[in-house]
């Protein structure tokens, strides 16, 4: 099916208003077009871009028109012929309403990467960043095991991925400590009050109540290990961002390992600071919301072979292999 064939009713009715300026509600162009609008259309002003990479947009395009003005509360559109002065798009909605950032990183190409990520890991079965996968899935199917063996367990899990994935190199303090220095860190991560983190959809991790308690877990990881015997003389263990992140993606999966390729993408392509904070992750959890349904595909697809993807891999995956190949 030609792009924006599914929406060529819409595109029809414009063409034949010929007005310059054009407000419509969302019901309008319901019965327009003879279908309901997308759950994502009534709740995400992203879904309403000037974008190619959705079908939904060549309704207008494909007319000559671009959206102007997208109201969710109100839940109306404004569209204005392509080629008049289109101010940038306000939408009024609620603070906490979705508006991702404006990125030049497309859909089709972060797809592109996450396939070649993924290829390129299940080539060896034995390959290195399986060892993420062998974690995840070790916490997940041990989550509500509060026994020692368990936390023991999942410690020599955890230590081998965090090595397999350069933690273990350098001046890290984590060299010159065994596999048993990550138990206490263990206890955090399996106690109950953490488990909504666990494979964390986008629409929760913007939430506020979800972000502070990422805020709490990443704050205790760091002092587990400052707690620890210093690995060199008066100097307290010191956890990173990158240590913490790629802790907190091998374990409960709710946010992207924020190492050197990670920072480089989305700062490139606009999508968040390179800081790990709040607002970074509310910020890459919005672009997967904006392309919700591509990845949403991709994710199932990945999904089928041995481990369910939570979203946030997915958007480690892509921003780690848009920087690997821009490297090489």
């Amino acid at each position: 099916m030609p792009k924006g064939d599914k929406f060529i009713a819409l595109t029809a009715y414009l063409e034949k208003c010929g007005k310059d300026e054009i407000k419509m509600s969302f019901s309008e162009i319901e019965r327009i077009i003879g279908f309901r609008l997308s759950d994502s259309a009534y709740t995400y002003p992203a879904q309403w871009s000037n974008s190619e990479s959705q079908s939904f947009a060549f309704g207008w395009l494909n007319a000559g028109y671009l959206t102007r003005q997208v109201n969710i509360p109100e839940q109306t559109v404004e569209f204005v012929r392509e080629g008049m002065a289109v101010p940038r798009q306000e939408t009024n909605s609620p603070k906490k309403e979705i508006q991702c950032k404006s990125v030049t990183l497309s859909v089709e190409e972060a797809i592109r990467c996450i396939r070649t990520y993924y290829n390129e890991t299940v080539e060896d079965p034995h390959g290195r960043y399986l060892s993420w996968q062998h974690c995840y899935n070790a916490f997940i199917t041990n989550r509500g095991g509060l026994d020692e063996n368990t936390f023991d367990y999942l410690a020599l899990h955890l230590a081998f991925y965090l090595a397999s994935w350069g933690m273990y190199r350098g001046s890290s303090f984590l060299l010159q400590k065994d596999y048993k220095v990550h138990i206490p860190v263990v206890k955090i991560l399996m106690e109950e009050q953490y488990n909504s983190l666990v494979g964390i959809t986008a629409e929760e991790l913007i939430k506020d109540e979800n972000l502070t308690l990422l805020e709490d877990v990443s704050a205790r990881i760091r002092r587990a290990y400052a707690d620890e015997k210093p690995s060199i003389e008066e100097r307290t263990n010191n956890a990173t961002d990158t240590l913490v992140t790629k802790i907190l993606l091998g374990t409960l999966g709710c946010v992207p390992a924020y190492d050197r390729y990670y920072v480089q993408s989305v700062k490139q392509y606009g999508i968040s600071t390179g800081g790990f904070n709040k607002e970074s992750v509310r910020d890459v959890a919005k672009y997967y919301l904006s392309h919700k349904d591509a990845f949403e595909t991709v994710r199932a697809e990945l999904s089928t072979c041995g481990v369910e993807y939570p979203v946030m891999k997915l958007m480690d995956m892509c921003m780690w292999q848009v920087a690997f190949e821009a490297d090489n």
